[in-house]
């Protein structure tokens, strides 16, 4: 199976992605103090090194692991280091080798996401976290159903892990903050066609969808609730072998 690799993006990936930087500071230090008793961590899908490089900079001992080679350069321009491109359903590590793992925005870009999951737990002893937003996004809501409303759906692949709370129950849940999103600046970067859901959208539909886009969406602002997820490995890996 073909992976889905950032690579076109990866020069915009940090101006199009995640919350302000205000509340990436704050997730980030919680997710420091949960992981404060994890020595070795890998940051699967570690991208541009958004969490892996302030992480290594505190002291912890993090590997990262992606299939965009541009993605990894980027997070090397950074200082980020121990990183390794490559993929996460057969990952290059022996049984027990981390402590922790950091897996984000990842899982769903998989069709075979039980099989990466299983990789995380083999090589992860302790226990797997991620981000979780907790409310919709009106404007990637609109966009796939204007597409659907012409006749193409999306195609799908795999599961976002924080759906897995939804048969795994988290060890830990932690709030890190609410936020509000400028619909201005969503519309803008799924004009681009930053986000790798629409790269298969002919480009014809895609501008067509557009238009009415942005008919449908004022200027306005929508919030976020964003979460931590951890769960213990074992759990897990208990649930993977039902």
């Amino acid at each position: 199976m073909k992976r889905i690799s950032f690579d076109p993006v990866a020069e915009v990936f940090d101006k199009t992605r995640g919350p302000p930087d205000h509340v990436m500071k704050q997730l980030l230090k919680i997710l420091e103090k949960e992981l404060r008793d994890c020595n070795t961590i890998l940051d699967a899908g570690v991208g541009t090194g958004r969490f892996a490089k302030p992480m290594q900079k505190q002291g912890f001992e993090v590997v990262g692991i992606d299939i965009s080679r541009k993605m990894i350069n980027v997070a090397k321009e950074k200082g980020t280091v121990n990183l390794f491109r490559g993929d996460v359903c057969a990952l290059p590590f022996k049984d027990g080798s981390f402590d922790a793992a950091i897996c984000n925005a990842v899982l769903h870009l998989i069709s075979e996401w039980k099989t990466a999951l299983r990789e995380i737990c083999r090589v992860t002893t302790r226990v797997i976290a991620s981000t979780s937003h907790e409310r919709p996004n009106p404007v990637r809501d609109a966009y796939t159903r204007l597409l659907e409303e012409y006749g193409y759906r999306m195609p799908k692949r795999g599961r976002p892990l924080e759906e897995l709370k939804s048969f795994v129950k988290p060890s830990r849940s932690i709030q890190v903050a609410k936020y509000y999103v400028n619909t201005e600046e969503s519309v803008a970067n799924m004009n681009q066609r930053v986000f790798s859901h629409q790269w298969n959208v002919p480009e014809a539909l895609h501008n067509k969808v557009m238009i009415e886009l942005k008919r449908q969406i004022k200027n306005k602002t929508y919030q976020q609730n964003l979460r931590i997820l951890i769960w213990n490995t074992r759990d897990v890996a208990l649930y993977l072998k039902e």
